[in-house]
């Protein structure tokens, strides 16, 4: 029973995990198992898991196919493809996530006014992000978007490898509901403390990192293939 709780766990982290993008790739590649009909009525991973599953493509000891449509559709996500493997390793997904910094902060820790960041609709800023100063971050903005659309999970051990704080990535979260926002407004922070510069080298280097290993995007960054 805890190792078939272990898998449904692992087949919602993908479900989170994918893009939109990534999830029409993998019903195209899945046309052979699953029909046309069946396909325009999945709309989201977990219904195409259900399908694959009573094709007896999908099981708990059955994660070849699965693999084999992952690795051709989130196009060098090694962060995707690490949920799958450390479910077969049986490394508990619990553990697969970065600790949470507030359990070592005392109760009666003061409150403090969460920051308000910069705004890309209003192109303003209101109060500054914990430790920075306003920066024109336009032209870094084809850079920002980039690094917002394509990373996942990984994102948060990227920025700690930047030098962004676990505490300022709780301040970005509690302040922004959306995924995208949280790494724009985190990434924004950064630069602000950075003097107001996008460091290439720095992004690539973190990129690479093996705690990240998002060897596409660095390639891509270092190559202003974006």
């Amino acid at each position: 029973m805890a190792a078939d709780f272990e898998y449904k766990q692992m087949l919602l982290e993908l479900d989170k995990s994918l893009k939109a993008e990534e999830f029409e790739s993998l019903k195209f590649l899945c046309k052979d198992e699953v029909k046309k009909r069946e396909r325009e009525s999945v709309n989201r991973p977990t219904d195409l898991w259900e399908i694959l599953e009573t094709r007896e493509k999908l099981g708990p000891n059955n994660l070849a196919f699965l693999k084999q449509i992952i690795k051709g559709s989130c196009n060098g996500r090694l962060d995707v493809l690490r949920v799958i493997e450390n479910f077969e390793r049986g490394i508990p997904l619990d553990s697969q996530r970065p600790v949470n910094s507030s359990s070592s902060v005392p109760t009666n820790h003061p409150y403090v006014q969460q920051p308000v960041f910069y705004n890309p609709v209003l192109k303003q800023y209101g109060q500054q992000p914990v430790h920075s100063s306003a920066v024109n971050v336009d032209k870094y903005m084809k850079e920002i978007n980039f690094l917002t659309k394509n990373l996942g999970r990984e994102w948060r051990f990227f920025m700690r490898t930047l030098g962004v704080t676990d505490g300022d990535m709780m301040s970005v979260e509690q302040d922004h509901r959306s995924l995208r926002d949280q790494i724009y407004q985190c990434l924004v922070l950064w630069i602000s403390n950075n003097g107001g510069q996008f460091d290439r080298g720095r992004v690539v280097a973190a990129l690479r990192d093996s705690a990240v290993e998002r060897y596409d995007l660095a390639g891509r960054i270092q190559d202003c293939d974006i």
